[in-house]
C-alpha cells in the first residue's frame, strides 16, 4: 500500500501543500480552523512525516549540499564556486550535484541527497521537484532556494531582482529604435523564466513595444534556435533572459551575417566567458553573483540553527551598457570577500 504524503493531505484538506506543512510542522501562521481541517485529514489518512528525512536534522557533519541546474551553464558555475567560497569561510565542505536543466535528475539528485550526511540544502529548483521539497521542508530539514523559488513553498530564498534592470534595457533599445522586440524567455517552470518574462512584457507595454516571445531552456541550442526564428519574425532588437541563451543568440546572428548591437541591438545576461573573450560589446544585465552565493550559505547557517529563522534575499540586478568586452572576469574580485 502507498504510503500517504503531505500532497495527499492537502488535497484532502483544500489546502495548498505549503499550508498543510505548516499546519503539521507548526512553522507558519495558519488559521485554526484550517490547521483542524488538515490535523482531521492526515488522521483520516493514517499519515506521518517521513521519520527518516526527520532523523537527517539530528546529526552535524560540516557540509552542506548545493543542487544547481546546469554546471555547463558558466553562471552556474560561478554560482557554485562563490558557494563554495562562502562554505569554505564557515569551515564547511559542499558536495555538488549538476541536473542538467532536467527536472526528472533533479528529482533522482533531491531522493539520493535525502540519504547523504549533509547538513543542509542550497539548490535552484524546478517547479516539479515540489513534492520532493515539501517532503524535505516538512521534515524541517534545513533548505534554502538560490536564484530561483518555488513560490508555493515557504522556504528562505536568494533571488535577483531584475525588474529594475529589465525595465533599463528595454528603454535602451527603445532608445535604439527598436519597436518590435523579440523576447528569448525561459522555460516556465522556473520562477526565473516567468518572472523576467512578466517584467519585460510589463515593461514592453509601457513604451509601447511589440513584444514577439520565444520560450526556451536556459542553454545556447535554445537561445540560438530561438533567435533564428525571431529574425524570420522581423524583430528590431532582443533581450535574452540568460547567458547561456545569449552566447546562443550571438552565435546565431553571426551565421546570418549580422553584427550584434551594430545591425541588430541585442541585451544578453550576466558577464560570462563565452562573451567576454570575444570582446562583443553589447549591453549585459548583471546579476550580483557572490552576494547571491553568500547570502544563501548564510541563510542557511541561520536555518540549522533556529529552523525558519532566515529571511529572503532579493538584490538587484544592474544594466550595464558598457558590453561584455568591458566587463570583468566573473569573481575575480570576491575570493576574500
Amino acid at each position: 500500500m502507498t504510503r500517504p504524503t503531505i500532497k495527499d493531505v492537502a488535497a484532502q484538506a483544500k489546502v495548498a501543500i505549503s499550508t498543510a506543512s505548516r499546519a503539521l510542522s507548526g512553522n507558519g501562521y495558519v488559521s485554526p480552523t484550517t490547521r483542524e481541517a488538515v490535523e482531521a485529514a492526515a488522521r483520516d489518512l493514517d499519515y506521518t512525516p517521513n521519520a527518516h528525512a526527520q532523523s537527517l536534522r539530528s546529526a552535524r557533519y560540516g557540509t552542506f549540499a548545493l543542487l544547481i541546474p546546469d554546471i555547463r551553464n558558466p553562471y552556474f558555475a560561478e554560482l557554485a564556486h562563490q558557494v563554495e567560497i562562502a562554505a569554505r569561510a564557515q569551515g564547511r565542505t559542499v558536495l555538488l550535484g549538476s541536473a542538467a536543466e532536467s527536472p526528472e535528475l533533479m528529482l533522482e539528485y533531491m531522493e539520493v541527497l535525502r540519504r547523504q550526511r549533509v547538513d543542509g540544502i542550497i539548490t535552484a529548483p524546478f517547479d516539479s521537484a515540489i513534492d520532493a521539497l515539501t517532503a524535505l521542508h516538512e521534515a524541517r530539514f534545513p533548505l534554502v532556494f538560490l536564484d530561483r523559488r518555488v513560490e508555493t513553498l515557504p522556504v528562505p530564498s536568494a533571488t535577483s531582482d531584475t525588474s529594475g534592470a529589465i525595465r533599463d534595457a528595454l528603454a535602451h533599445l527603445h532608445h535604439q529604435g527598436v519597436r518590435r522586440l523579440g523576447l528569448l524567455a525561459g522555460p516556465r517552470e522556473t520562477s526565473t523564466g516567468r518572472e523576467r518574462l512578466a517584467q519585460a512584457l510589463e515593461h514592453a507595454r509601457a513604451l509601447g513595444l511589440e513584444p514577439v516571445v520565444r520560450h526556451g531552456s536556459f542553454v545556447e541550442t535554445s537561445g540560438h534556435d530561438n533567435m533564428l526564428s525571431l529574425l524570420e519574425h522581423g524583430v528590431e532588437g532582443v533581450l535574452a533572459a540568460d547567458s547561456l541563451m545569449s552566447v546562443g543568440a550571438v552565435r546565431a546572428l553571426h551565421e546570418r551575417g549580422i553584427r550584434p548591437g551594430e545591425d541588430l541591438p541585442l541585451v544578453g545576461f550576466d558577464a560570462v566567458q563565452s562573451l567576454v573573450l570575444i570582446h562583443l560589446e553589447i549591453p549585459l544585465i548583471i546579476q550580483d553573483i557572490p552576494g547571491l552565493a553568500h547570502a544563501a550559505v548564510k541563510q542557511l547557517s541561520q536555518e540549522l540553527n533556529r529552523f525558519g529563522s532566515a529571511q529572503d534575499v532579493h538584490l538587484p540586478a544592474t544594466l550595464d551598457l558598457r558590453g561584455a568586452g568591458a566587463a570583468p572576469t566573473p569573481g575575480a574580485d570576491h575570493e576574500q570577500r
